[in-house]
C-alpha cells in the first residue's frame, strides 16, 4: 500500500510539473500556443485623420508619437498635410519643423524614408521590421524630410481607397528623440484612404516603437 501511495504521490508530481511548464510556455488545453501579444513598446494607430486648409486651427498636423491629429499651429505636430503648389492637388507630408509658411508654430522634426512602393492592406499588416542591411536603425536609414522624397516617391492625390494598393514609409522622430524623450522612436506609416468633396481628407495608419528597435509586430502578426 506504501508503495502505491509513493507511486500515485510521484506521478502527481510529474504530472504538475509538466502541467506547469505548458502553462508557462503559453499552451492552451490543446497544447495550442496562444497568438504572440503586442510588445508594450509597440504603439498601434489604426486610423489617424487631417484635412488640407492655411488656418492656423485647420486639423492638418500628425503628432505621430501620440497618434493624434493636431493643428496647423501646434507646437506638437511631428508632420503636416501640404498642398505642394497650393493648387487643392498633389500633398504630401512634411516634416513638422518645416511648417507652411504661414504659420508662426515650429514643430519637431521627423525623417522619412519610403520602404515598399505599393502594398495592400494585408500585406502591410504582415510587417515586423524596417528592411534594413544591418541590426540597428540609424540616421543613415531615413533620408528626406518629407513623403515626397525629392520627387522620387511622388505625392498623395484622392481618390484614395482602403483597398488600393499603397506606398509604405519609415520614419525616424528625430526632433523628439533627440530634444524630449531621450530615446529614439521610429515607426511605420500607410495611406489608408483620401477623399476631396470641396476639402481634401486623408488618413494614415502608423506603428511606433518607443524604445528605439526595429520592431513592430502588433497582435495578430
Amino acid at each position: 500500500m506504501k508503495f502505491f501511495t509513493k507511486f500515485r504521490n510521484s506521478a502527481l508530481f510529474v504530472f504538475a510539473v509538466i502541467l506547469g511548464v505548458t502553462a508557462f510556455n503559453g499552451c492552451d488545453d490543446a497544447g495550442v500556443e496562444t497568438p504572440p501579444v503586442t510588445p508594450s513598446y509597440v504603439m498601434h494607430f489604426d486610423s489617424i485623420g487631417v484635412e488640407d486648409g492655411v488656418s492656423g486651427t485647420t486639423f492638418n498636423g500628425l503628432n505621430l508619437y501620440n497618434g493624434t491629429t493636431v493643428t496647423r499651429d501646434s507646437a506638437s505636430k511631428d508632420a503636416q498635410l501640404v498642398d505642394s503648389l497650393s493648387t487643392f492637388f498633389n500633398y504630401m507630408l512634411r516634416s513638422g519643423d518645416l511648417s507652411d509658411h504661414n504659420s508662426p508654430v515650429v514643430g519637431f522634426q521627423t525623417r522619412f524614408n519610403r520602404i515598399y512602393a505599393s502594398m495592400t492592406q494585408a500585406q502591410f499588416d504582415t510587417i515586423t521590421v524596417i528592411p534594413d542591411s544591418d541590426t540597428t536603425l540609424n540616421a543613415n536609414d531615413f533620408t528626406s524630410d518629407d513623403t515626397y522624397g525629392s520627387g522620387a516617391w511622388g505625392y498623395f492625390n484622392a481618390p484614395m481607397s482602403t483597398s488600393d494598393s499603397k506606398p509604405v514609409y519609415s520614419f525616424w522622430l528625430k526632433g523628439k528623440s533627440e530634444n524630449f524623450l531621450g530615446v529614439n522612436v521610429f515607426g511605420i506609416l500607410y495611406p489608408r484612404e483620401a477623399t476631396n468633396t470641396g476639402t481634401y481628407r486623408m488618413s494614415f495608419e502608423v506603428r511606433i516603437n518607443t524604445k528605439g528597435l526595429n520592431d513592430f509586430k502588433h497582435e495578430g502578426h
